[in-house]
């Protein structure tokens, strides 16, 4: 996980009120298709865009 994914995962985790912990697990535990995904849907989110 590079600087990039650790700041987006630590919004993300403030917006939604989750745990970053729980988040980083589970991001370590996808595939480089399903982090792209999922990097897509994050960015979406915090951009208001849903």
């Amino acid at each position: 996980m590079n600087g990039k994914t650790a700041k987006l995962l630590n919004r993300y985790a403030l917006k939604k009120g989750t745990k970053v912990d729980d988040l980083k697990k589970q991001w370590l535990s996808l595939n480089a298709g399903e982090r792209f995904s999922r990097r897509q849907e994050m960015l979406k989110e915090l951009k208001g865009g849903k």
